[in-house]
Order: structure tokens, then sequence, then C-alpha cells
């Protein structure tokens, strides 16, 4: 079984890095001398990615030019969105680039990592859950709740700690990196809403008994560019 499929979260307005994106998208803004969607595509293409969707609505026009100027040596697809749909929702959108595959990738543009993407779709076959997020002991204001088989069973939000699943063993707080394998048969389980946040989703799953999994990436880097 192999991995070639992935899609790249990148249509959001990156409010967090005004003003750099008042006149380009949050994609386009550099990161080590290059855009940093340039960065993440590279990674995915030396990971054996070689299908990828973009998703666009901020300043989508420039991301049309820059691919059509850029030869990546993968498949690249844009994923118009006319209104912005959410993480959730920008993943059900481009439901006809990624349901032919058994298992795809979603990755946050302004996300930043050593994470091998490899070991984690090996990670992913072996436990067989319907999703698995990459997960990293940082602070966060939103931690998820993992138990001691790498189940994820529910989060924190505010201080007051939301559990859908029972837990076997001790549970501990883990952080969400914005990276994710997703198994093609979710898309028979997406709300009718055409704009939904993914994680949220990802509760309700597992409050109806779908299985989902966290991957440590333990001392991997990681970074959010997604702020100044």
């Amino acid at each position: 079984m192999e991995l070639t499929t992935a899609m790249i979260l990148a249509a959001g307005y990156g409010t967090r890095l005004h003003p750099k994106t008042l006149e380009v998208p949050k994609a386009l803004v550099e990161s080590n001398g290059q855009p940093m969607i340039r960065n993440v595509i590279e990674k995915l293409r030396d990971s054996g990615i070689k299908h990828i969707v973009v998703n666009t609505h901020h300043f989508a026009g420039q991301l049309e030019k820059y691919f059509a100027e850029n030869n990546f040596g993968v498949n690249i697809y844009l994923s118009f969105e006319r209104e912005i749909l959410g993480t959730g929702g920008g993943i059900k959108n481009a439901r006809k680039y990624l349901e032919d595959s058994e298992n795809f990738l979603v990755h946050n543009v302004d996300v930043e990592s050593g994470i091998d993407i490899s070991k984690m779709f090996e990670f992913h076959v072996d436990k067989k859950p319907l999703v698995t997020l990459a997960v990293k002991d940082r602070n966060t204001t939103r931690p998820l709740l993992i138990d001691e088989k790498q189940n994820i069973i529910g989060r924190r939000i505010n201080g007051e700690e939301f559990i859908y699943a029972k837990s076997s063993g001790k549970i501990s707080f883990t952080a969400f990196c914005g990276v994710h394998l997703i198994s093609a048969g979710i898309f028979e389980l997406f709300p009718k809403d055409d704009e939904f946040d993914i994680v949220a989703f990802y509760m309700d799953l597992i409050e109806k008994g779908h299985a989902l999994a966290g991957y440590n990436i333990q001392n991997a880097d990681w970074k959010d560019l997604g702020k100044l």
C-alpha cells in the first residue's frame, strides 16, 4: 500500500500574518527564502506524494499564476472556494480529487515540520483508525486527550474537558500538529453542511464510535508559521 495523494489547506486569509497577507495569499509568504507552500510541496514530493490538491480563496489568482509558472514534478490540482469553507468544508469540497485514494494526507500550508510521513503512514496502516493526527507534546490552548493506546478520546476547551469515548489506561494531553492521514471512507460521514471545522467534526466521529489515533512526532522539529 502506498500513500500518493495529499491536500494542502491554503485558502485562509492569514489574518495572523498581517500586514504580509494584505497583498499576497498566506501560501506565498516566504519562509526560509521561498514561499511556504513550496516548502510543503517539496516535503510531500520527497515523501512519495504524486498528486497534491491545494484549496484556494484569498488571492486565488496569485496562486493560479504561481503554479502556472512553477513545475514541481507532481500533479497539482486547485480546489477553489467561492466562500471560505473551513478546514473540514475545504476537504469535502475537494472530494473529486481525493476519494479514489484509499488514504490521503492533509497538511496545513503554514506548518513546517520534520515529521517522517512514511513512518506516520506505517502507523496509520498498522493501527487502522479512520483518521491519524500528528501530535506533539507542546503548549496549546486546546489540547487533545489521548490514552495509552494512542486513541484520541476528546479535547479540552477553555479549561473544560470533553471526553467522547472510553479510555484505555492513563489519559494525557497532546497538541495537534496540522498534519493528518485520512481514510477515504470519511467522505460518506461528512455532514451536509458545506462549511465546518475538521477538529470539531473529528470529535463527533469519536462520540459516534469511530477510532481516531494520535501519532506522536516526539522530538521532530515543528513550527507554526501562521503568525508573525
